[in-house]
């Protein structure tokens, strides 16, 4: 036999692509099961990925808004310590020019009450502020204008939007104009807020809010107190150093109160480095799902190794070489992996897809996690089917004839 027969001796390349599936079809129920498990392993990598680099992606939209100059202060009281009542009101002027760092600044006070319009009740958040807050948060307004410097002493109110909504569900639509009551106090809406949507760092319910003058807080509150302070830096070279002097402005009217400064960058970074450990975390449980899978794998081949003794036998008395055999099951193996594979990563994009519309999201795909998903799917399924496969290769003829 010359050189070149020799390199074509064995089963063609068709016969060795097609006998494998034939064989897998015999297996039937198993076979499904070890599919399932590695579908599942590709799965979980696949949908957890996306799932991670979605929410990723939902932190940086809801910031991006705003931008990172964004400074949050609050007051905390010492629990079990009486202690004077908090300012109500701060001079905007005298903060703007102590601090030339911080371009607006905006005081907030928060208080949940009842508002009444046309006989009809809802229960809603009334904060009082100034006019700085729409530049400090770049509000949009829907319907006519914000609230003015000029509005100081009015009774003018501005409607969030899901306020706006919830008082328009029956009766009369109402409108720029109307006149809404606010404990024993008729506030007219001056204006409609667009919907701003929910931010982690903002304390303040702009979408269920009615805002109103920070000075008319003292018509409906009987002792109002600061809250937060809202703030927003020229420059993010300085902020850390704006937000330490914001602190120390504020400390001397806290009246014995914690002030903590939060800024957005340092949240960002956090939340960041947060992310990626979630993403670890989940691509960890990716892995073992994929382990599981690929031992189920195993023990499948394993059994067929134990039924097809005589058929190896068979095999290797025709002139079977052991790595022919070898072959034939490491692409059974694949077979199943490359079938979980895909069934995985579509039930994976399927999985990850849906839990973004739940959760309110724009989906976005994670680009690495189908080559990942997919390859890790088959390199467990090939890994795991070596050992049942050397196994079967090892055999020897005349024993493996003799096996019932």
């Amino acid at each position: 036999m010359t050189e070149r027969q020799s390199d074509r001796y064995g089963p063609r390349l068709r016969h060795v692509l097609v006998e494998p599936f034939d064989n897998l079809r015999l297996l039937r129920s198993r076979a499904l099961l070890a599919l399932l498990g590695i579908a599942v392993g590709c799965a979980s990598v696949v949908c957890l990925l996306n799932i991670g680099h979605n929410a990723a992606n939902e932190v940086i939209r809801t910031f991006k808004g705003l931008g990172s100059n964004i400074m949050v202060a609050s007051f905390n009281a010492p629990p079990g310590i009486r202690l004077p009542r908090g300012p109500a009101t701060l001079d905007m002027h005298a903060a703007t020019q102590a601090l030339p760092g911080i371009q607006h600044i905006a005081p907030v006070i928060v208080s949940a009450m009842s508002a009444r319009l046309d006989g009809r009740t809802v229960n809603a958040s009334v904060v009082g502020t100034t006019s700085d807050l729409r530049n400090v948060l770049k509000l949009s307004v829907a319907r006519g204008r914000f609230l003015s410097r000029y509005d100081r002493q009015s009774t003018y109110a501005v409607v969030g939007a899901k306020a706006f909504s919830e008082l328009n569900r029956s009766g009369r639509p109402i409108s720029v104009g109307d006149r809404i009551a606010l404990d024993n106090y008729t506030f007219e809406i001056v204006g409609v807020l667009a919907e701003q949507g929910a931010n982690p760092m903002i304390p303040v319910p702009l979408d269920e809010g009615i805002l109103i003058p920070i000075e008319g807080m003292r018509r409906i509150v009987p002792a109002p107190e600061i809250n937060t302070l809202i703030a927003v830096g020229r420059q993010t070279e300085t902020l850390q150093n704006d937000a330490a002097a914001l602190r120390d402005y504020l400390t001397p009217l806290a009246r014995g109160r914690d002030v903590q400064v939060q800024v957005a960058q340092q949240l960002l970074d956090g939340l960041a480095q947060q992310n990626r450990t979630f993403s670890w975390l989940l691509l960890g449980l990716g892995i073992i799902s994929l382990l599981i899978g690929g031992i189920g794998v195993m023990n499948v081949m394993l059994m067929s190794v134990a039924e097809r003794r005589r058929e190896i036998g068979v095999r290797m008395a025709l002139g079977a070489r052991p790595r022919d055999i070898a072959t034939l099951f490491v692409l059974e193996a694949a077979m199943l992996a490359v079938a979980g594979a895909l069934a995985g990563a579509a039930v994976g994009l399927a999985g990850s897809w849906l839990f973004a519309k739940l959760s309110g999201w724009a989906f976005s795909l994670s680009a690495p996690s189908l080559p990942l998903g997919i390859a890790s799917s088959l390199g467990t399924g090939v890994f795991f089917g070596l050992h049942p496969a050397l196994m079967a290769a090892r055999l020897e003829p005349v024993r493996a004839l003799r096996d019932d």
